[in-house]
């Protein structure tokens, strides 16, 4: 085949480019986030009412992450119907050239309250989210602080006391942390703060959704990240192993959506996502939101270890509360075996078959006018 000239020069015309083209997107970033901080400003000097500053909102396409955001609005507007609330991504408050923390700092008074969003945020891993943390920390050591619930992570001692010097600032933060040994080491970490073990926002949406979609097929949801523990050829493999007694779907939490979209309609989409899991028979995932969407869909759920904690430690919450509905396996080997029960039995070994969908316990005993409570005494 001929060459294309004409292709050949755009193509290193392009390539050529991508300095410019980065520098200009970098400098249309900083224009939007500036905006922001303005907008901050405004809404702050024109508003008489108690303010909630709801910072580390999403900014990307990761539906768990979605999901929690739409139940901390849910709540935020059913329990705190007299605060107004402003929203920002950790981006734009981390970025030292917006002035945001400096400007929130001037318009904060005492009648308000900083939200973080919850996730795996309290980490040095990569994001903004744990560099907002500490701005905000140092800047605003007296602020009302709710940190909605975390996982943590430090692989670095240095960052980890970083961490810790930064948080034990604010004294009037409440830090919940999600999983038990995220629970353990922000004792260690933050001895001057009051900490909490509290569930994952999007549990409270567990029980509370009918499905009557037909259930057929394995729904196999996986990361692509550094946290994914089993490499992509074996759970290929599992795959194929599987598919011998039923279909085999692969999905994952990351949309390829753009995330603005899905913030605008986010209930829906949300909810076209909790059927995709509501048809399986079983889902086998390493995800925990995977874990969470499975449960909240009533589909039982096989959970996979990653490289952390996170996934297996966070699974401890539903002991005793949706036992028969989910499994930890300890190797691949034994997740085809319990997904084999559910599909042939409709059950794990040894368990009964599950029922309907498992109970509103987290819904009914930690959110609600539980956590409202909580921040009120702040």
């Amino acid at each position: 085949m001929a060459d294309n000239p004409s292709g050949n020069i755009f193509s290193r015309l392009y390539a050529r480019t991508k300095p410019l083209r980065r520098a200009v997107r970098g400098f249309l970033l900083l224009l939007v986030r500036r905006s922001e901080t303005r907008k901050m400003r405004r809404f702050a000097s024109s508003c008489q009412a108690p303010k909630i500053y709801w910072l580390g909102v999403p900014d990307h396409s990761n539906l768990g992450d979605i999901a929690q955001y739409l139940c901390i609005k849910d709540w935020m507007t059913q329990y705190c119907p007299e605060y107004q609330v402003f929203e920002a991504g950790a981006k734009t408050v981390a970025d030292s050239r917006c002035g945001f923390v400096e400007t929130l700092a001037r318009v904060y008074t005492e009648r308000d309250v900083i939200v973080f969003q919850s996730g795996y945020c309290t980490q040095d891993l990569g994001g903004s989210h744990d560099l907002m943390h500490r701005m905000v920390c140092e800047s605003l050591p007296q602020a009302r602080i709710l940190m909605l619930p975390q996982t943590v992570f430090f692989g670095s001692s240095d960052n980890r006391r970083r961490t810790s010097v930064s948080y034990n600032r604010a004294r009037r933060m409440l830090f919940l942390a999600r999983d038990k040994v995220s629970y353990e080491m922000a004792l260690q970490m933050f001895p001057d703060i009051r900490v909490m073990l509290y569930p994952d926002i999007v549990t409270t949406l567990i029980g509370t959704i009918p499905f009557r979609e037909p259930k057929s097929g394995i729904l196999l949801c996986t990361r692509h990240d550094g946290e994914k523990y089993y490499s992509e050829n074996q759970l290929e493999a599992l795959a194929t192993r599987l598919s011998e007694i039923d279909t085999v779907r692969r999905t994952d939490t990351i949309s390829k959506m753009n995330y603005r979209r899905i913030l605008a309609d986010c209930r829906h989409i949300l909810l076209e996502e909790f059927r995709k899991y509501a048809s399986a028979r079983v889902v086998i995932t390493d995800k925990y939101h995977g874990t969470v969407f499975s449960l909240l869909a009533g589909t039982p759920v096989v959970i996979l270890r990653t490289t952390d904690h996170k996934v297996v430690t966070g699974a401890q919450w539903f002991e005793g509360i949706c036992d028969g509905w989910f499994r930890v396996a300890s190797s691949l080997e034994e997740a085809e075996t319990l997904a084999r029960s559910i599909v042939r039995d409709g059950a794990f070994p040894g368990s009964p078959a599950p029922e309907g969908c498992p109970k509103p316990h987290f819904r009914d005993n930690y959110y609600g006018s539980g956590l409202r409570e909580l921040m009120d005494n702040l």
